[in-house]
């Protein structure tokens, strides 16, 4: 987790330096379905991906949308090792439509 958040803050800061309006993530209720599939030893190499499995509108939070993604790891030998699906309140870029 430590290393998802200083790499969204790299983002973030190559996002500002490149005159990209920047994302606001807003609190997370949490997450479901953390599945450890494989153990993950000393010395393996774990490439994390993040995938968007759906977001929606809030209608009593109209500026607000919720968004939900598939986090996974894979080991060096191709391997998914976890896996589980992160949700985050998200404010809408264009609340009006």
């Amino acid at each position: 987790m430590k290393l998802l958040v200083t790499d969204g803050q790299r983002l973030a800061k190559e996002a500002a330096a490149r005159g990209e309006q920047v994302a606001i993530w807003g609190p997370s209720p949490g997450f479901r379905e953390l599945r450890w599939i494989k153990p993950v030893l000393a010395g393996d190499t774990v490439s994390f991906a993040s995938e968007i499995e759906s977001t929606a509108h809030l209608g009593f939070a109209p500026r607000w949308g919720i968004l939900q993604a598939r986090n996974t790891g894979t080991n060096q030998r191709g391997e998914l090792v976890f896996s589980f699906l992160a949700t985050a309140f998200l404010p809408r870029r264009n609340p009006n439509r």
